[in-house]
């Protein structure tokens, strides 16, 4: 797994960057035969009604050109960060459980015989 990190000043952040690092071995080891190159964006935005947030955007490409995006907004850059990662393991899940379906479904039927 490749890990790219751009964004503002908090993607130079020591603390974050770890936090992420460790995400994405985690996510590894949930899905080892899966290939996954991981970008990950960190940026500051101000919004008027909620005030100033840590947008985290995830764009994970998958072995078989799939591509999974996951984004989310937070006070606080730990929370932005854990909770897109808890969205991205999530859909790697039901993506992984959806192509083994398929293939489990193409095999059924040449079980069957139709």
């Amino acid at each position: 797994m490749s890990v790219r990190i751009t964004g503002d000043m908090l993607a130079l952040d020591r603390k974050l960057v770890r936090r992420i690092n460790r995400h994405a071995d985690t996510l590894t080891q949930s899905a080892p035969d899966q290939q996954l190159d991981l970008k990950v964006r960190i940026a500051e935005e101000f919004d008027q009604l909620r005030g100033h947030r840590v947008r985290c955007e995830l764009v994970a490409n998958l072995s078989a050109k799939r591509q999974i995006v996951v984004r989310e907004a937070q006070k606080k850059p730990e929370a932005a960060i854990d909770t897109a990662f808890a969205g991205l393991k999530t859909k790697v899940r039901r993506m992984r459980i959806r192509s083994l379906g398929e293939a489990g479904a193409a095999d059924a039927m040449r079980a069957t015989g139709t």
